[in-house]
């Protein structure tokens, strides 16, 4: 007997399919009971699970035993068995060789995105009749990259190149350009920008606005703060998105908080105090910081342009290559002293704007005479600001100690090889002379031959660490800690605690309460 949980073969073949002929009944009728348990064996064995079914296995089996004819077929059956299945394996077959694969989409998407645009900055740029395009005064990347290498800041060749060729397609796309250079780099927390800094074609004039109006708040294109136009990039292929102009009240702002930029243009910025802005707002504000403070050029490379846009008007902070600037490049004697280095940019006042409203310029009556007022008495108290093209060397000059040399703002180094070759007619040195600004880390100007360039890489942030005290007041710089009110310094440790002040002597009370003695008499009770 058949143990209980198990199947006998009869109820095994009872549970597989019958087959049936023309005729049917009559059929089943003319076949014996073992011809039908054979049928219902056969069915069961030719099922197919997918790897074969047993049927065929077994055929296999009894093929392979009557080709090899072994002595011990009994005891090779298992084996013989195992072989036959790993040769008949039927699995998942393998991919074609010339077919991609492709195992995150989105990861192929952003590859396939980042080649199209890498094959954009490749191609040359050209109009629709594939003539070669005229483009703006384009920086020469590669070979300022050299330059900066040699002083230790540089992005790589690779990096270097497709900021070449990025810096290229945007002067394309941009016919209103009249010059173009790589600004720097800001870092973030979760992001980078790289910025491009370029010259707009200067339009008509625009008529002065009153300082209580809202548009006195931004200064115009080409002036000022706004001198330069700025575009920020996440590097490498990527698009190019223009900034907005710069806003006195940003400037102010900014000044009065600390705060690294997260890499989203569109992100708040949660500070305090409060800034009233993007973080776009806070990174064009920041630039237009550093721009005003560490934009050097070598001394005697500029002038002022007195070029009329109009007539009797003139563009303000306008610069212009003076003539025979790069006979009279200064050597490297001088440009390893603060003599040899100017301001290439306007400074910003406290207001956050480059200059004074022209108040003389004014009708009577136009503003009311308390502002006027407060306007001049601020200027008298802070005065002009500093000139354009002035020297480096009065930077800071407050915190300069008594018979020190240079400037406790700047910092400067020469690098490379400092011998002297001689030419035909002259000699020459591969020398290269960086400057770099201890206000504001990450910025360095270098000069070798008769080339110089600027370029900024860091947080964007003030520092006073590397700037000494105030010779005085012993007070770091102003406006480089946090939660600073914009110049007003503040101290590294809170003041001495006051003495405990002596305990006063008891008195009586000067007006002693009243005697209730009075109601507590019969007469008045019962009244």
């Amino acid at each position: 007997k058949w143990p209980p949980r198990l199947k006998s073969p009869v109820g095994v073949l009872r549970d597989c399919p019958v087959p049936k002929s023309r005729n049917g009944a009559a059929a089943l009728g003319a076949m014996g009971t073992s011809d039908i348990a054979l049928e219902r064996v056969q069915a069961l064995l030719k099922i197919d699970t997918g790897d074969g079914s047993m049927y065929e296995h077994i055929l296999r089996i009894a093929n392979s035993l009557a080709a090899e004819k072994p002595n011990d077929a009994l005891a090779q059956l298992e084996v013989l068995s195992r072989n036959v299945k790993k040769g008949t394996f039927r699995g998942v077959t393998a991919p074609d060789a010339d077919q991609e694969i492709i195992l995150d989409a989105a990861a192929h998407e952003k590859q396939q995105q980042w080649c199209a645009h890498t094959l954009k900055l490749v191609r040359k740029p050209s109009d629709p009749t594939c003539a070669p395009k005229v483009l703006c005064a384009v920086q020469n990347f590669m070979e300022d990259a050299a330059m900066f290498e040699w002083a230790g800041v540089g992005f790589g060749k690779q990096e270097s190149w497709h900021i070449a060729m990025s810096l290229r397609k945007l002067a394309a796309d941009m016919p209103s350009l009249e010059k173009l250079r790589l600004w720097g780099k800001v870092l973030g927390t979760e992001g980078d920008y790289y910025v491009a800094e370029g010259a707009l074609e200067a339009g008509p004039p625009i008529p002065p606005v009153l300082p209580t109006s809202p548009e006195y708040d931004v200064e115009p294109i080409g002036e000022g703060a706004n001198i330069s136009t700025y575009w920020v990039s996440s590097g490498g292929a990527a698009p190019w998105t223009r900034l907005p102009s710069a806003r006195a009240s940003h400037i102010v702002a900014a000044r009065k908080i600390k705060q690294l930029m997260k890499g989203d243009l569109g992100s708040p910025v949660l500070s305090t105090p409060w800034f009233p802005g993007k973080e776009r707002h806070l990174l064009r504000a920041q630039i237009a910081r550093i721009t005003a403070t560490c934009t050097l050029a070598t001394s005697g490379y500029y002038e002022p342009d007195d070029t009329e846009i109009a007539e009797g008007v003139t563009r303000k902070h306008a610069l212009r290559m003076a003539e025979g600037a790069l006979e009279s490049f200064p050597g490297h004697e001088t440009l390893k002293t603060m003599e040899g280095w100017v301001h290439a940019a306007p400074a910003i006042l406290s207001t956050g704007k480059c200059s004074w409203p022209d108040l003389d310029g004014l009708e009577e009556g136009v503003l009311p005479q308390e502002t006027i007022d407060a306007i001049k008495k601020q200027k008298e108290d802070e005065g002009d600001p500093k000139e354009l093209l002035a020297g480096i060397g009065e930077d800071l000059a407050e915190l300069k100690p008594e018979g020190a040399e240079g400037s406790p703002a700047w910092n400067i180094k020469e690098y490379g090889d400092k011998g002297q070759y001689t030419f035909p007619g002259s000699t020459k040195s591969y020398r290269i002379t960086a400057v770099r600004s201890l206000i504001w880390p990450g910025a360095i100007s270098v000069a070798q031959g008769t080339r110089f360039a600027n370029l900024y890489v860091g947080n964007a942030l003030k520092c006073a660490t590397l700037v000494g005290p105030h010779k005085e007041t012993g007070l770091p710089l102003a406006g480089a800690s946090p939660f600073s009110s914009g110049n007003m310094q503040l101290p590294l440790a809170p003041e001495d605690v006051m003495e405990e002040p002596v305990d006063q002597e008891e008195c009586e009370e000067p007006q002693p309460p009243l005697v209730d003695d009075a109601s507590d008499g019969d007469e008045m009770d019962k009244e």
